[in-house]
């Protein structure tokens, strides 16, 4: 039983990969193996069933790790974000620091506003700024533009 638990494991990396069924059936008769041997041949027989079952299943595992097999579970693309993207996304965005603009929704303390033409997404320190007031981008903070109302 531990050794069709073990070729079940192996099965599940080199044929079935990615359903799971199959290498959990395996995991389980493994460990039914072990305590029926604790069961029926004592401590002494299961001991000895449960070093066996170790050995085999991390034997596997090496062989599985040294075969190459074991990159079929370990995604070998990066999904980091390119950083020269980010920078110049950045820069940007950061275009609309110290423009002014008009609200076009009112600000409560989101809204819309539009800076050089464009509607962006704003929010305001604190304040309520009606529609149509006019508008200066003070800071911007990730995907956040932060404005202030202009005064005369």
């Amino acid at each position: 039983m531990i050794l069709l638990g073990v070729l079940l494991i192996v099965a599940e990396v080199y044929l079935i990969p990615g359903f799971n069924v199959v290498g959990i059936l395996g995991a389980l008769i493994m460990f039914a193996a072990v305590a029926m041997a604790f069961m029926q041949a004592g401590v002494v027989g299961g001991v000895i069933a449960m070093l066996s079952a170790s050995a085999l299943t991390g034997g596997s595992l090496w062989w599985m790790w040294k075969s190459g097999a074991w990159d079929r579970f370990v995604l070998s693309s990066n999904l980091k974000t390119d950083e020269r993207l980010i920078a110049r996304e950045g820069e940007h965005r950061a275009r609309y620091l110290g423009k002014q603009g008009e609200a076009i929704t009112p600000l409560r303390p989101t809204g819309v506003a539009e800076i050089d033409g464009e509607r962006i997404e704003v929010v305001t320190e604190g304040d309520f700024i009606s529609a149509g007031s006019r508008i200066k981008v003070v800071a911007m903070d990730r995907r956040k533009f932060f404005v202030r109302l202009i005064t005369d």
